[in-house]
């Protein structure tokens, strides 16, 4: 009969024989090929990374060239926040474990993997494995949440979920999600208390509205990176670059340089004693969020 410290040791070993890494560059994918977060098997051009897994990498490599190389954001792992990391990490985990698609992370991250050099810090973010890259956009999605925690300390949700679901057209189709009509402008304070308490519906009530009218034409810039981008594929030979529009990407880059550095008026006038996660997503940080962007609408419509 095995003893329990048998039992133990040989789940330890199965455990380990079934994680896995799919590395490009600094991006590192982590998954395992056995048990509960078990990645999908296929491997449809038999070069030993499963397909699922290498479609979740594609499209995060093409996100970064879209919204790093194309469109001029910053890069998160450049910015003065995250300089110091040495790999962007996505662990891909059962959606009954995450609770949702994906999830991203806003501190630096210790993991100590196997061949790490000593004390190597990470950003990461998170995966479900039911995500499929060709047919949904959770990669891109978290990804743009590290461009946002990289460039400002702000994570009210209506800001970052809004402006993250307006982010997916940048390798989606069309150049904008829905739309409502802004009937003033700027809103009024009851009108901007309900934004406030939105979520991704933001998208379509606040951020949309704003990148449709401040980008009639709504093309994405030619540029080298672009030309790389129309070559990717998905291992089912798709095109991961839907089309060539996406509505507003000056005015979303502008406003997020802007509020990095309004943040730090809020911190001051706020009294924080640091970012916490508490004062990160604070109520109080929405009225500097909003004259952020009023100001960037009024340079733009200006200009």
């Amino acid at each position: 009969m095995k003893t329990a410290l048998t039992l133990l040791l040989v789940c330890l070993a199965a455990s380990a024989r079934g994680q896995q890494v799919h590395q490009v560059e600094m991006m590192r994918i982590h998954y395992h090929t056995e048990g509960q977060h078990a990645v999908d098997a296929a491997d449809s051009n038999e070069n030993g990374i499963p397909d699922q897994v290498e479609d979740i990498m594609t499209q995060t490599l093409a996100a970064r060239m879209m919204f790093v190389e194309v469109l001029g954001f910053p890069d998160p792992l450049a910015t003065e926040r995250f300089k110091t990391a040495s790999f962007l990490d996505i662990h891909l985990r059962h959606k009954d474990v995450l609770k949702t698609n994906g999830v991203a992370f806003d501190e630096l991250q210790r993991f100590n993997k196997p061949g790490d050099p000593k004390g190597a810090l990470s950003i990461c973010f998170n995966v479900a494995t039911s995500v499929k890259a060709p047919a949904n956009l959770t990669p891109a999605h978290e990804f743009f949440h590290l461009i946002q925690n990289g460039a400002t300390f702000f994570k009210n949700r209506w800001f970052t979920e809004g402006t993250a679901r307006w982010s997916e057209r940048a390798l989606g189709a069309g150049g904008l999600g829905p739309a409502r009509i802004l009937s003033s402008w700027p809103p009024p304070e009851a009108r901007m208390a309900e934004i406030a308490a939105m979520a991704y519906e933001a998208s379509e009530h606040f951020w949309n509205p704003l990148a449709a009218r401040l980008d009639k034409r709504g093309l994405l810039p030619e540029t080298p990176a672009l030309e790389k981008l129309r070559a990717m594929r998905y291992t089912d030979g798709s095109p991961v670059l839907k089309d060539e529009e996406l509505a507003g990407w000056e005015f979303i880059r502008e406003a997020l340089l802007e509020l990095g550095r309004v943040d730090d008026e809020a911190f001051r006038a706020l009294g924080y004693d640091r970012w916490s996660e508490e004062n990160q997503r604070s109520a109080k940080n929405d009225a500097f969020i909003f004259r952020a962007v009023f100001e960037v609408v009024k340079r733009r419509e200006a200009r």
